[in-house]
């Protein structure tokens, strides 16, 4: 299993844009996110070798170490191939003061047989004033 690239879209602009994922051993940069913006998780990815089944995308977001969040999205079954592009459901980022600041991300891409095949993590900040992200 290769993950080829995570992306967010958003509502406006209706534009994706790459999420920076770090190479593994390092500390991915944040990038800035305004709070209370509606984005959808974009997941590309390859099956390398034999079919995957049960794929599923689990994802847990922690705020200075500590899990805040997370969500389990099941994708199904997948032969030998690709690549394959899967929109996840829309969230609305939170809103206020407790919201804003760094989270990290870490989006696994697990088997039926709970053997994580593929893992990345990235980090994101939420402020108040920034604008939404260009593409990159």
């Amino acid at each position: 299993m290769e993950l080829i690239r995570l992306s967010l879209r958003f509502a406006e602009p209706d534009a994706p844009v790459a999420v920076p994922v770090a190479p593994a051993g390092e500390e991915p940069a944040p990038f800035p996110l305004r709070e209370g913006i509606e984005c959808r998780a974009v997941v590309e990815f390859q099956v390398l070798g034999r079919q995957a089944t049960g794929l599923r995308v689990v994802d847990r977001r922690l705020r200075d170490g500590v899990a805040v969040g997370g969500r389990e999205v099941v994708l199904g079954d997948f032969r030998h191939g690709g690549p394959y592009e899967l929109s996840l459901p829309p969230e609305r980022l939170p809103i206020g003061p407790r919201a804003r600041g760094v989270y990290e991300v870490r989006v696994a891409l697990v088997d039926g047989g709970d053997h994580v095949l593929a893992e990345r993590a990235y980090r994101f900040e939420i402020t108040k004033d920034g604008a939404a992200p260009v593409p990159t």
